[in-house]
Formats: C-alpha cells, structure tokens, sequence
C-alpha cells in the first residue's frame, strides 16, 4: 500500500496468469486504500480483451453524477477527462483497472487523466501479460503468483469446512490442494463440489486432477466442477453464461429468456416458477463458484478464466455452441461450421456481409450483437434453413425491417431485441409459437397490431421504449396466455381509438407478472383486481421520481400511487402484499393500520393531507406494526402530529434502517418513549427537514437505542432549540452515538446546543455576564465521525467546551464544513484555570507545549462567518500553536471578514505541524488579511527543513505537499509572510506547487521576490499554471530590486556569458487579465518577457487588458528570451492598448531562433524572425494597429508557425488587411507544394488547421491576395472543419472560382453573417466536400447561394449535386429571389430554415430533380412576405421524411401546398411522419392547397394554429390524423372546447384538445378546405 502513496506513482501494474487472484486483489487494496482513508474516491472498471470504451465510461459517469450529451466516444472521453481533471483539484482518485489486454491509451480513449501533471490521480490495472504492463508504462509492476501452502490450504478449508482436518480426509485434501497448485479459481472449482461428498468423491477429484501445468490444472479444475453439476439445467444454465460478451454484466432475467426458449424449464408449469426456477439455479452456480456476485442488484458475472473454459466444453461434443466477432465469423463460413452448431453468438463491430442463406438446419440459438445502433440488413432468406431456431436475439442494432424468412421460423420460442432500433416489424406476427417477446430499450413507435395473432405468447417487454405511443388494443385483448407484461414506459393509455386501455388487463387471467405505468388513477376500471400477481411494478398517476433507485431492489412486489379518491379495491388487494409502498396525494388514508404488512420493506408516504398519525393503536390492544420494514420516508404533510399513537410492541419497527422525515409543520415529536414501545436499534440513516414544530430530535432513552445511527442530517426546523433534550440528564453520558459517521445541520435558525441538560440550563444564565456556553458539552462525544456540516445556524456562538476529552470525543473527524454561523466567533475559549484535556506533543527545542490535535481532519471550510476571528478565543491568526492538523489536505476560507492571519508565527514548529500535509489554500472574500502567515515576531519558523542561501542558513517556512494557491478578493493581503508587498519571499517555500490563481489581490506590487539565492524560488520547480486577474498594484511578477538576479536551476550560456536566469520548467498555462500596472514579468522595461525569465515547456499564453506592456518578448541576440516559444500551443492578446510589438525590434540582432535576424516594425504581428513550431491556437482580439498577422516570404522561418496549428480567431482588429501579407512577388511554401492545372505553384498551406473564426475585420481584403476573395488557390487548409466568418465588409466572395477541391476537404460547417458585399457562398467545385451546415445571415448583396453561371456553358447543363449538406439556414439576404435551383440536388438536406427574406418568391425556382429532399425532416419559414407558397407539388413524393413544418410571420403565404408546373397535387397527400404543424401569423393563409384532396397524416400529433383569421376550421373533416394529441389555437367559433385553456403572452385564448376529444372534434367539423 505504501506504494500508492508515493507522489512520483502514476500507475501500477499487477499481472499474472488468468485465475490467479488479480482481480481478488484489486478488490482487496480497494478495501485496504478505503480503511485507510488513501483516497477521496474509488472507481473499479473492466476492460476485457475487446473493449467497450463508451460502457466505461458510462459507469465512471454514473458515479461521478454526469450526464453526458456528447454523442461519440472520443467527445465522451474529452468530456470525462475535463470533469476528472477538476475533480482532482480537491480529491485524490484511485482508478482499478480489470483486464487489460493490450496497450491502451486511458486517457484518451477512456478519459482518465494520469501522469505527473495529475499526482491526485493514481491507476491501478491488472493484465496476464508483464509487456503489457511495461507497454502501458507501469512503474512498478508486480507478478502475482499465487498463493502459498498456508493460504491456499486455508482457503480450501474455509469452503469444505472442519471435515478436511478428519483422519482419512487431510492426506487426500492435502494432495488435492497441491494439485491446484496455489490457484484460487482452481481451488474455489474442486471445493465446492467436494462440499458434504463422501470420500470416493475426493478420491475421484485425485484421479481427475493430472494437469502438467498451472493452465491445465485450471482446465480440469473447472472440468470437475462442471461435472459435479447436480441440479437439472444447471449446465444449460452455465453454458448460456459464455455466449454474452466478455466482462459483461449478465442480467438474471436476460438469462431466464434465453434459457426459456432454449428449453430450459420445462418442469415449471407457469411462469413465475421458472422465473424462481432461474433464480435457483444462479444461486446453485454462484455457491459452486461459477458464476460471480455483480454489484449490480439481479445480476452476475462470469470469470473470464470461466468463460474461456465454457465455450471451450459448449463448442464440442452435441453443444456446439460458437461464440466469436466478426473476424471469427469470417473463418466459420470458410470452414462451414454452422452446418452442425446448435448455438452461435455473433459481436458485430462491422457490418459483415452474411451469406443469402445461412445453412444452420441444427440451430437452436442466435445472438446477434452490433454496435452503436449500427444499421444492419440482413438478406431476405438467411432465416430460410433454420427451422430449428428457437432463441434469437438481436442487440444494439438498427433494422429498417425483417427479412421475409423471418416468418419461416415456425420453431421459434424467443425473439430479444434490446437496444435496437426498429421501424417495420409487422412480420412478426406470423411467428405463431413464439412464447417471449422482448423490446428491451429500444427505439420502437407502435406494436405492430399484427402482434395480435401470437396467442402462445406468455411473456411481452416494453420495458424503457421511451418512444412508444402506440399499442393497439386488439393487441392486449388477444393475449389471453400472457403470464408476464412489463411496459412501464407506454403512458399513452386510451389516447386515441386505437391505443389500448387499462380495462383491457382484465382480459389476462394468466398474468402473474406485470409493470406498468397508469398515468390517472381515473383510468383503472373499478372492477380490475389482480388476485394473482406474484411479481409487479404498477405506478398510478404521474411519473414518479426516486433519488434513490436502490429502494427497487427492496422487493419483486412494488406499487406507486397517487390519487385523490379512496383506494379502488384494486389498490388495495395490492397495498396488503407489495414489498414496496409509494403513496401520494390521497385525503382518504387516514392511518397506516390497515396496510401493517409483514411483508413491507419499504414505505413513502407523501402529500396525505388528512393523515393526523401515522400509526393509531388507541383503540386496540398494542400492536407490533411493520416487523421488517426497513425503510420508511414520511413526507409533505401538513397534518401529521405524530408517528404513532397508542402503544407499539417492542418489535415494532425492528428491522428500520432508514427514516426520513421532511415538510411536517405540525409534527411533535420524531419517536416516543423507545424504551417501552419500539425500538430503533437497527437505524442507521435519519434525515428530518422542514418539521417547523419540533424542539427537539431526540429523547435521551431514545438516544441509547441508536447504537447503530449511521448518518444524521437536520435541516429547516423553524422552533428546533437542540437535538437532544437530555433535561434528566446526568453526567457522564459520552458515547451515546458509537457509530454516527456524518452529522449535517443546517438552516436551523434556533438551535442553540447539541444536548440540553440541567447544568447546560444553570449556566445559560452565564451568558448575559459573557460567558458563551459551547454547542458540544462534555456529555457527548462521536468516537467515529468523519463529516460535520453546519450551516445556518444563528444560535452557534463557541463549539467545544473548553474540556472536552477531544481523544474520545471526535478522534475520525475527516471534514469540518462551517456556513453561515453569525454568531460564530471562535471554536472555544482555552481558559488556563480549567482542566484541560489535551493530546501532548514531544518537546520542541526543549520546551514541551501542549497541543489540541485533531489527527485524522483533512478538510476543513469556513464560509460566512462575519465576526469569527480564530479557533481560540482571543487568538490572533486562525491556528495558533494550541492547535494542529497533521493530515489537512485541503483549507477553503470563504467570506471571513475578521480574519487577518491564518497561522500564527511561532519560534517552534507546533502551529505548523498542519502545513506538511496541506494540497490546496483556498482563501476569498476576507477583507481584513494581511498575511497568510503573521509576521509580528522577530524569529521564523522552521517547518520541515533549512535551505542554504550563499554561506548563510535561513530559516524557511515551507508547505511541502501544497500544490494549488486560489487568492481572490482580498484587498489587504500585502504578503503570504511579510509586509513588503511582495506575496513570496525567501521566508516560505512551495516545492510541489502546481497552480497559482490570484483574483483581485489589490495591494500586491510583486508574486515572488528577487533573492540572490534560491529559497524563494524553490516554489517554482512545479509550477504548471499561473493566473493572475484584477490585482490593480502588481508591477511584476518576479520583483527587480536586487542586483543579482537567481539562479533556480540551471544557467544558459548566452554569447559566452554566463547569466543567471530564472526558469519555471513546467510552467505551461500563463493568463494575466485586467492588470493594469503590470510593465514586465522581471524587469520594469515594458517587455514582459526579457532575457532573465525562461518558460521552456509554456504551451498557453493569454494578455487581457494588461496596458503598459508594449513588448510580450524582448528581442535578444542569443536564446534566453525565445526559449518560451518552442512549445507554445495558443497565444491569445486582447486590449493591451500599448502593445507594439510581440517581439521587440529595438536591438541591432534578433534572438537566435532561426538565425540572426532583425524584426521590423512593419505592422505584421509574425514575420521571419520569428517562429512558433507548436503553435496550436491563436486568437487575436482588439489589436487595432495590426495589419498582417504573418509576413509573406520566399523562405520558411516565418511559417513555421503554422505547422500545427488547429485554431485562428481573429476579432476587432480594425486595421487588418491581409492574414498573411501580399506584399512579395513570391509566395511561400510552407510543407509542401500543390499542383494547380498542371502547374507547380507555391501554395500556403496550414495542414491541421481546423477551425477559422474571423469577425468584425472592416478593412479585410483576403486571406492572402487583396482582390476581394477570402481564400483563392495560393491556400489550403486541407483539415479545416468550420469557418466562421461575421463582418468583413470588404469580402465579395469566400472561395475563387480556381481554388482546389483537396485544399478545403474537410470543411463541415460554413456561418457566414453581416457580410455586407458578400455575393455567393460556395463555388460549384467545392458542392462535392463533405459540407453539412451552411447559415448565412444579413448578407445584403448575396444574389444566389452558389454561382453556377461560372460554369462553362457544357458543365451548366449537368447537374450538380451537394451530397452532405444536412442543415441551411439562411436569413436576411434581400436580394435572393430563390433558395433552389434544379441544377443542384440536396439528397442528404434534413432542416431547411428560412427567415427576413425580403425578396424571396419561391423556394424552389423550378421543378428539382428526383432524389433531392427525401430525408428533409424539417421546414421553417418565417418573415418572408413576398412568398406566396411554399411547397410545390412536384416535391410531394420526396417529403415522405417530413416531420415539422413551421410557417410564421409571412404575409403573402395563401397556400402550403401548391400545383406548379400543371401537376396537381394527388387525391390524397400523405406524409407519413409529419408529426408537428405551427402556423402563426399568416393574415392571407387560408387553406392547405388550392384544390381539394384528402389529407393523410398518421404521425401527427400536434397543431399551433395563431394569427391566421381565414384558417378559421381545423382540423378538417378530410383529415386523418388518428394520433393528433392536441390542437391549439386563437379561435374561439368551435362547438367543442376542451378541458385546457390557456392564454398566451399576446393575449390569445387557446383551445386544447387531446385524445378523443380530437377524435370527436375530427368528425363534428364537416368544412370545405378550398378557398
């Protein structure tokens, strides 16, 4: 363990055989690195040999809290690797690895930062192979080679038990451990089965075990195990385990599925029995250590060892089971291998190209499983000669439809589709023994009616189809054998005609399983009672949401409502045998008596308004009330007085592990008298909120029942006074809470003590002479508690009494956490007349002082405390010598304003002992400090060690651990030690410092002194950032007052010289921002950078508003000053209002970066002298003199900049005439040449460029030539994704008409806006890139999108086609007269936005050829009011994607639909997935189309219909629209109104129909839709 506490270990490797115990280990240093408190948090994750990056990174998401909207996994990782990254500035995080297989870049890939950048971020992973190991830079490795005679002796003998030390069993049991050679799989395989056998069975396993190695020791060992499976199926069972992927969690009910349709079973008679059947035998594989224990609830994994061996046994003899991706699937139809298999489990991580027929006549089981939704079409007869096929399952998989041979699958007992997305399924209907269906997450929008037919099916699962809206009711009704239903997700309960409704359920007489989710108790018929169910999941009324999902896991039998009408007796059979109870909103319960079941587990009870107790024995004889409930959440109440009233037998409430109790104004008391009712012996969470009539949580006899209290939080209790009346109180009563781990209180605006008593009542009085009485007394004391959170607390004045026994009382506390205590001025006063309880430190230069440690404290934050001053009364710093904290890692003080020191200056070490563990210091908003460390004595401190400065020893505090210093307003501060302005000086070291951040630091001149030797630089070795924000005085960073400057770790040799020079060696990220006296870093000469100051490894560099500099590098004639430039990624310059030059040119010779040179200053930002090979991103913000931002030319040196970069923004920078200057005749070559038109010509070329953001530059002409054109052939950016361009008045077109195709490859997103001359977008031969998005807004001059009147007159015939683009957006061009002409097809356009187009007529100027729009799912016009139609009728056959269609604002629309060119539209317009219409404001829109046709829109669902005063009637009689959900509009002539209505912000009364009410509104409305 000692190892993952060493700073300099990244990441760790174990590796060893398979079954060797890797894995045990992990779980045992997770275990060992939790008890001592090594790390903040653990994650555990397996990688497998194929890994699946995106599940990894889900389950480090899930514990995390993040949510991910990224969509690929490298976005994913980026994003996971961003959040880990900030977590690690206050935690300390240890990543398990599980099988790894193969080098992995983890960081990328996964997103889990690691390395000496991040030292809070430890690895540890296991692989079979050391070269793994040494290829993933583990250091150190170790081999784990099993265990040793002992171990493994002991470990056989855990599982058989005492019977291996009898006479006639050691001998043999002694060889059969040996043989297994110290393998604990192997071990754990042969005693399981050897459990209560008789010796011949021992003497078998003898026989059995003859293995010539370790890897076939294991084999046999396995083997035997299997062998010596008893139970029936229970192999089946073990077999079916190897076909799921590798590593992966295996759902016990995925399992009884597949199981069921292979044949499993088949002795159970309902389903609910084979479903325990299930259960029974993963119990039986699990105890036989087959299978292994999941963290997820009904889950198990298998051994990867395990699985290899299974597939190994199911791939021979009559199994025949392959199991394999798709590079083995490759190999088996070579081989033929499917002609006698019985079972294939294909992963697919490509679409392989399956053979038109699958020749598999033995085929019992197949499991498809793709990727990402990947889309697969499978070949209409590859089912064709698989009439034996009984399982088949489909995972991760997009299917536009079935294969034709899928209905010749008369065998078939289980069809699986998880995660898969489905659009025609309707051939499943004639699979007519098909006996489970399962659409288990999958993106699926009706049940095919067809489904109606499968009267054999007894279990169908909806589970987690979020988009399902459609189940038709004939379905339900013909299911009559149907055992099991789950459909949680469908809430469109008798939403429509067709939909099914919950009176449909009584048609099941077979069901024992069901879920569902009812959203209106109104919807569940009267009469319906489940008198058989055995497993459910019913919620009633609207969606429920649980913080806590673990509470499922409490029971197979579960029930939610939420109702305000008496319980139907539906409900009720229910309430008497769930396992789980969520009631909410009835003013009919009462009390609880009537569901006191033995079998609740969990109870919330919500919103019961009428409830007075919860719990009422007064007229009964004493009860004992919920045995095993161990959960019991009591909420929102407004007329609770009580728990329970009466008496409650002792047993009551035994098993309660869990109270919360929250928004109850009238509750008296939390709990009774426990000692003569119920006890709480067993609670370990209470949470209490928002009881505004509570003064007081607990009793004192209540209190010596919470042996086992675990977490205690208290919040927003108006009257609460303390948390424990202790008014009978004697003394002595210390350890009433032995096991209470985290204590929250907040917002308790009277609480006034921890524990009231008849001495805290006597000397209250005390405190009107001054005397503060303590919140903790000495009566009380938490031997185990690690959090303490107050917050909001008036009433806290001193926390601890001055003799509290602190050994006994809070030796664990981990985190102290204080907020917004008023009254708070100090934790106690140490009065020297009392006896003080206090732990001893030795002797510090012979004087013994005494010390209140607290030993195990690591974080501690103080936040809005405005008259709190120190730990002790009186104190002048925060910690004095009276205090310390060897373990603080992290101090956060936060709005102290009367703090003015945080440690006191001290001859000795005590107040310093809590420095040698400090990570981060984080102070803000403390007016009054002057100093980090008091500097009122005349002698320092010597914290840890003494620094040799020249010939003299100096006494140095030094924070040897600290690695991050956040300042931010604090407007005294004028040093960490000393008054002198500077914030370090020679008297305090940070050797591990990482990162500096000061904000608004008012009176600080300098960062860190200039000292002849090194001690006040030793800080710097580490340093990776540096921001410094708003410090209004600084003038340098590294003060200048000395002669000599220092040497910090190695000298430059410059021009023969020898010249001290001050390096940050791993200082990367520098951002100075708003500092307004700031001249240099070093030396106060404008130059910001000279030749004193090296940044070797500087990568980002960002100048806001720092306005005297006027050179950022000075220009030398050797390297010093330069060498920050070699790494240099991003260099960002805004509002530095004197800057002149980045590097200076005011000296004879350049800086040796390429040569001797000299720089001009000629208005170009980077010419030849000068060169940034790594440079990465580059933004230029308000630079108002530029010009050019590189020279141009004929050689290298000033281009080399360009190599890497991936980033340009370039904003404001009103003088700018080119990007790179055109003033040579020759152009450059930066890596290479292009061939233009068979010529060779020197091309600019920035090969990673990616993205281009150029914005309000008035005076740009081009890129590179002035004429006007923005890029023209003399550039390439050939990985340029977006560009971005808003202002350039002086553009008139973005591309020349001869640029290269290759130049501009990649571009994907094209935004264009206020371009005011701007005159076409894209040239013809640049249609056929990848472009997906174009936006191009307020360009006044633009006349056509594309300029095809370039073309030669032959290429104008032709027609062109955009092949990508998804997504145009255009607004604001007055001139376009049309969007689209029929020379250019879209065939990938998906949304189609139009906007304040003055002079736009048409969209479409003439009929578009075929094959254009058919994937366009959106149209959005609005504000063009020349427009007088919008589609024409030609395009009809092309919009079958259509799904939105907005028109708004646009005057002259008459019609949405058009005849054009003497085609009419057709007698009936369908568009399939039109789901959404809004209309608004269109005064002259009157119909659909001119003439009249029937409308057949199946999808929609909803209309917005406002401002249009001759579209009076809708919807329209010819309109079939069977799921339209809702109508709104202005009109207020329809003879039907709904339920809702409600006004909009302009005043309109909007008319809501929903469900049938549409239906009827459909058939009442008898209107002619022509004008």
């Amino acid at each position: 363990m000692d190892v993952l506490n060493d700073k300099n270990t990244s990441i760790i490797g174990i590796w060893g055989m398979g079954g060797v115990g890797k894995t045990t280990l992990l779980e045992e240093i997770r275990r060992q690195a939790g008890e001592k408190k090594l790390f903040d948090m653990f994650f555990m994750v397996t990688v497998s040999q194929t890994p699946n990056f995106e599940s990894i990174q889900q389950k480090i998401a899930d514990m995390i809290g993040l949510e991910f909207t990224e969509k690929t996994p490298e976005a994913k990782a980026e994003r996971l690797r961003w959040r880990i990254c900030e977590m690690l500035k206050e935690k300390k995080l240890l990543f398990l690895v599980d099988g790894v297989w193969g080098e992995i870049d983890l960081e990328k890939k996964v997103g889990i930062p690691y390395g000496e950048n991040y030292k809070g971020s430890r690895i540890v992973l296991t692989s079979r192979s050391r070269d793994v190991c040494d290829q993933m830079g583990c250091k150190p490795t170790y081999q784990v080679e099993g265990l040793n005679d002992d171990e493994a002796w002991g470990l056989f003998k855990g599982i058989v038990g005492e019977i291996v030390e009898s006479a006639d069993r050691k001998h043999i049991a002694k060889r059969i451990v040996g043989k297994c050679g110290g393998l604990p799989l192997a071990i754990k395989a042969v005693a399981n089965p050897l459990k209560e056998k008789s010796l011949s069975h021992w003497e078998v396993c003898i026989s059995e075990l003859k293995g010539q190695n370790l890897k076939s020791v294991v084999r046999e060992a396995l083997q035997f195990s299997y062998d010596y499976l008893s139970k029936p199926y229970a192999k089946e069972m073990f077999l079916l385990c190897c076909l799921f992927p590798e590593d992966e969690v295996i759902d016990i009910q995925d399992l009884f599925r597949l199981g069921l349709g292979f044949g499993l079973f088949q002795n159970t008679t309902t389903l609910d029995t084979a479903m325990a059947e299930a259960d029974v035998l993963v119990d039986y594989l699990k105890s036989s250590s087959l299978l292994l224990e999941s963290d997820r609830e009904g889950s198990v994994l298998m051994h990867d060892v395990i699985r290899e061996f299974a597939i190994s046994v199911a791939s021979r003899d009559k199994h025949l089971f392959l199991v394999g991706t798709h590079q083995e699937f490759i190999c088996w139809k070579r081989n033929h291998a499917f002609t006698r298999c019985t079972a294939v489990s294909l992963q697919i991580d490509v679409v392989p190209e399956f053979p038109y027929e699958w020749e598999c006549p033995e085929l019992e089981l197949l499991k498809l499983e793709g990727k990402d939704k990947q889309p697969l079409v499978l070949p209409s007869n590859i089912f064709k000669r698989m009439e034996k096929l009984r399982v088949l399952s489909m995972t991760d998989i997009q299917m536009m439809s079935l294969p034709a041979s899928f209905e010749d699958l008369k065998s078939l007992r289980t069809l699986c589709f998880y995660k898969c997305l489905l659009k025609d399924i309707s051939i499943i209907g004639e699979l007519k023994n098909l006996e489970i269906l399962s659409f288990c997450d999958c993106d699926i929008e009706e049940l095919p009616k067809e489904i109606e037919k499968l009267t054999n099916l007894r279990f169908l699962e909806l589970t987690n189809c979020k988009n399902l809206r459609l189940v038709p009711s004939s379905v339900i009704c013909n299911l009559s054998n149907l055992e099991g239903l789950y459909m949680r997700s469908f809430s469109q309960w008798k939403v429509g005609k067709d939909n099914a409704s919950v009176e449909d359920l009584k048609k099941l007489s077979s069901l024992v399983a069901l879920e569902v989710c009812i959203p209106n108790d109104n919807l569940w018929p009267d009469d319906l009672v489940f008198r058989n169910l055995t497993r459910f999941k019913i919620s009633v009324g609207d969606a429920f949401y649980h913080e806590d999902e673990h509470l499922f896991s409490h029971s197979s039998k579960i029930l939610e409502l939420k109702t305000n009408t008496t319980f139907k007796e539906g409900f009720n059979m229910l309430l008497k045998i769930a396992g789980v109870i969520h009631i909410e909103g009835t003013n009919a319960l009462h009390n609880l008596n009537e569901y006191n079941s033995p079998l609740l587990k969990c109870l919330i009870i919500k919103k019961c308004q009428e409830m007075k107790y919860a719990i009422d024995t007064t007229k009964s004889a004493p009860l004992i009330v919920f045995p095993l409930l161990e959960i019991l959440e009591i909420c929102d109440m407004d007329n609770l007085q009580e728990l329970y009233l009466g008496m409650l037998l002792r047993e009551s409430f035994g098993e309660l592990r869990k109270l919360i109790l929250k928004g109850l104004p009238q509750l008296m008391n939390v709990w009774k008298n426990p000692t003569e009712h119920a006890s709480l012996q067993k609670l370990r969470v209470l949470g209490v909120s928002c009881c505004h009539k509570l003064k007081s949580i607990f009793s004192l006899y209540m209190v010596r029942d919470l042996v086992q209290l675990q977490e205690m939080k208290v919040s927003q209790c108006e009257a609460l006074e303390y948390i424990i009346d202790g008014e009978r109180n004697g003394d002595g009563h210390e350890n009433l809470f032995p096991q209470l781990n985290r204590l929250e209180l907040e917002n308790l605006p009277k609480l006034q003590r921890f524990m009231s008593s008849l001495n805290a009542l006597a000397t209250s009085a005390n405190c009107g002479s001054g005397v503060l009485e303590p919140f903790f007394n000495n009566q009380i004391a938490f031997p185990k508690l690690e959090f303490m959170i107050f917050s909001n607390i008036d009433g806290v004045r001193e926390i601890w009494t001055s003799k509290f026994r602190l050994e006994m009382s809070f030796p664990q506390l981990r985190l102290l956490n204080l907020g917004s205590l008023l009254n708070l001025t100090h934790f106690w006063n140490m009065n020297s007349n009392e006896n003080i309880h206090m732990e001893i430190v030795p002797a510090v230069e012979d004087n013994a002082r005494r010390l209140i440690e607290f030993p195990c404290l690591q974080y501690i934050t103080l936040e809005k405390l405005p008259i709190f001053e120190s730990f002790q009364m009186g104190g002048h710093a925060l910690f004095d010598g009276k205090v310390a904290f060897p373990s603080l890692k992290r101090l956060t003080l936060s709005s102290v304003p009367k703090l003015m020191h945080v440690w006191e200056n001290m001859d000795g070490p005590p107040a310093h002992v809590s420095l040698q563990n400090l990570i981060s210091l984080d102070i803000g908003y403390c007016d009054t400090l002057k100093n980090v460390v008091s500097c009122e004595r005349d002698k320092t401190m010597a914290a840890a060690e003494e620094i040799e400065v020249g010939r003299n020893t100096a006494e140095v505090i030094i924070f040897p651990a600290l690695e991050t210093i956040n300042f931010h307003n604090l407007p005294n501060l004028t040093s960490f030690f000393a008054r002198n302005g500077t914030l370090f000086d020679e008297k305090v070291a940070f050797p591990s410092l990482k990162e500096l951040n000061l904000y608004g630091v008012h009176k600080l001149m300098h960062v860190w002194e200039n000292m002849d030797g090194r001690p006040a630089h030793v800080s710097l070795q580490n340093l990776f950032s540096l921001d410094i924000v708003d410090c209004d005085t600084l003038k340098n960073v590294v003060s200048c007052e000395r002669d000599k400057t220092v040497a910090v770790a190695e000298e430059i040799e410059a021009q023969g010289n020898t010249t001290g020079l001050i390096i940050f060696p791993a200082l990367e990220v520098i951002h100075f921002h708003n500092l307004p006296n700031l001249t240099s870093f070093f030396v106060e000469n404008g130059t910001l950078f000279d030749e004193k100051v090296a940044f070797p490894n500087l990568k980002q560099l960002k100048l806001y508003g720092v306005h005297k500099l006027i050179h950022v590098w000075e220009n030398m004639d050797g390297r010093p000053a330069h060498v920050c430039l070699q790494n240099l990624i991003s260099l960002d310059i805004l509002e530095c209002d004197n800057l002149k030059n980045v590097v200076s040119c005011e000296k004879d010779k350049t800086v040796a970066v390429a040569g001797e040179i000299e720089v001009p200053g000629n208005g170009t930002l980077i010419d030849e002298k000068v060169a940034f090979p790594s440079l990465k991103q580059l933004k230029l913000y308000g630079v108002h003199k530029l010009i050019h931002v590189w020279e141009n030319m004929d050689g290298r040196p000033a281009h080399v900049s360009l190599q890497n970069l991936i980033s340009l923004d370039i904003l404001d920078c009103d003088t700018l005439k080119n990007v790179v200057s055109c003033e040579r005749d020759k152009t450059v070559t930066v890596t290479g040449e292009i061939e233009v038109r068979g010529n060779t010509t020197g091309v600019i070329i920035c090969p990673a460029l990616e993205m281009i953001h150029f914005r309000n530059l008035t005076n740009l002409t081009s890129f590179f030539a002035g004429n006007g054109t923005l890029f023209d052939e003399k550039v390439a950016f050939p990985a340029l994704g977006s560009l971005e361009l808003g202002v350039l008045n002086n553009i008139t077109e973005l591309w020349s008409p001869q640029v290269q195709v290759e130049s501009f490859c990649q571009v994907k997103t094209i935004v264009v806006e206020g371009c005011s001359k701007l005159l076409q977008i894209v040239p013809p031969r640049l249609l056929q890139i990848g472009i997906e998005t174009i936006t191009v807004k307020r360009c006044p001059s633009v006349k056509s999108l594309f300029v095809l009147e370039r073309l030669a007159v032959d290429e104008r015939e032709a027609s062109l086609t955009f092949y990508h683009l998804k997504y145009l957006m255009v607004c604001g061009l007055p001139k376009l007269e049309y969007i689209f002409d029929k020379k250019v097809s879209y065939p990938a356009m998906q949304k189609l936005w139009i906007s304040d187009m003055d002079g736009l007529r048409d969209i479409w100027q003439t009929q578009q050829s075929s094959g254009s729009f058919h994937q366009l799912e959106g149209i959005h016009v609005e504000r063009c009011h020349k427009l007088l139609t919008v589609v024409p009728s030609y395009l009809f056959p092309e919009l079958q994607s259509l799904k939105r269609i907005l028109i708004e604002y646009c005057d002259s629309v008459e019609v949405i639909f058009c005849d054009d060119s003497g085609q009419l539209l057709p007698a009936t317009v369908t568009l399939p997935h039109l789901q959404y219409i809004s209309l608004h404001h269109n005064p002259v829109l009157g119909s659909f189309c001119h003439h009249k046709c029937d409308f057949e829109w199946p999808s929609l669902r909803k209309v917005r219909l406002y401002g249009c005063p001759k579209m009076e009637n809708f919807p329209f009689a010819n309109m079939k629209a069977p799921r339209l959900e809702r109508v709104v509009s202005d009109s207020t002539d329809n003879e039907i109104t709904g339920d809702t209505s409600i006004v909009t912000g302009d005043g309109f009364s909007d008319k809501c129909y929903y469900g049938d009410e549409c239906d009827r509104f459909n058939s009442r409305i008898h209107t002619c839709i022509i004008n």
